[in-house]
């Protein structure tokens, strides 16, 4: 599996990882050979990379958190979220409900999940597809802290929900490609005091997940927005939601910038950790993320190349790895695989973009 920007996409190319619509709707499912006409409706959808099955490695392909449709319909649920909100309909919170439980079941049911790569997002879809993932995340790391399903159950609302404020927020604004100005960064501050108001009108949701979306842009120094509360003024659940949020938004393409792989992205936490954000979760965030994942190409302290094919989730920063090119740069026909859990003379010294 590997990442293919738009423009070099050629008719035969099979995708790696499905592909959704604006509208929460699967599009193109992960096997699928891409046709001419399906190449042109993505460039048409401005989504600039996708992930490509590598034809050397057909059988490297990292695994899902979740199934394809439970993550459709949780998107779905997301978007008309929003658009019962712009319309001043009531949120349905059965819906709610039915999709944070469809993925709080699926994560139980498997035994330590890890996150790989992101979905493929387009620009307009970016809102609905992030709060799914920030759901995942968030739960992840709240299961790390032993709290009970209830209350992971309340903090993975407070994620789902997080960002409905920025229905409130103009569009314009929100989807602008460009540096904000000050007033229109003071209007996007504005999203977490509307979301928290928005939850705090739906009877039968807790106050505490309300607390998630109003402070979920707070930070431990006090920098962040709306109140600049430090430390222990923020809600723990919020603290884990900021985490889960930070990393998704980095390793997502958005209008404005390019995502991060997840190395890059986890040095930016950490580099944060303990200043805006709180160690314990980064940690819980670090027990759940592969830095390098699954088909990512390395290279290793004896300068030889290979595959990334599966993590170790005792050390996920010493992956396995299949070694594909000596250190000389010659392609090995007898392909063999270093787990690196058990080799402490090698190391990933770097990722190598194809």
């Amino acid at each position: 599996m590997k990442p293919i920007p738009i423009d070099k996409l050629e008719e035969g190319m099979k995708l790696a990882k499905t592909i959704y619509n604006e509208s929460g709707q699967l599009l193109l499912g992960a096997g699928m050979a891409l046709k001419d006409n399906y190449i042109e409706r993505l460039k048409k959808m401005n989504i600039p990379e996708i992930y490509i099955m590598d034809d050397n490695f057909p059988d490297v392909k990292a695994p899902e958190p979740i199934s394809d449709k439970t993550r459709l319909e949780a998107i779905r649920v997301v978007k008309n979220t929003m658009e019962s909100i712009k319309s001043g309909s009531e949120i349905d919170l059965a819906k709610v409900n039915q999709a944070v439980d469809s993925i709080l079941d699926e994560i139980l049911l498997q035994n330590h999940v890890v996150i790989h790569l992101n979905d493929i997002r387009t620009y307009d879809s970016y809102t609905f597809q992030h709060s799914v993932g920030v759901t995942i995340l968030s739960i992840l790391m709240s299961l790390h802290f032993n709290y009970t399903r209830e209350d992971v159950k309340k903090i993975a609302i407070g994620a789902f929900l997080h960002d409905v404020g920025k229905i409130k927020v103009d569009k314009d604004i929100i989807m602008k490609p460009g540096k904000l100005t000050e007033e229109e960064y003071e209007e996007v501050k504005k999203h977490s005091t509307y979301g928290y108001h928005i939850i705090r009108e739906v009877a039968g949701i807790s106050i505490l997940s309300a607390h998630i979306a109003y402070q979920h842009h707070e930070y431990v120094d006090g920098s962040g927005y709306p109140r600049g509360l430090k430390g222990e003024e923020i809600s723990k659940w919020a603290q884990i939601v900021t985490v889960a949020d930070i990393y998704d938004a980095l390793t997502s393409d958005r209008v404005y910038k390019r995502k991060l792989m997840p190395h890059e992205a986890l040095k930016i936490i950490n580099e944060l950790k303990g200043v805006k954000l709180n160690p314990e979760c980064v940690d819980a965030l670090l027990k759940h993320v592969a830095i390098f994942p699954v088909g990512a190409m390395v290279e290793l302290s004896n300068n030889q190349v290979g595959i990334v094919v599966d993590v170790n989730k005792e050390d996920l920063s010493r992956p396995i790895v299949r070694i594909i090119k000596d250190e000389h740069g010659n392609k090995i026909e007898d392909i063999k695989e270093v787990d690196l859990i058990h080799n402490d003379n090698f190391k990933i010294s770097r990722v190598i973009y194809n």
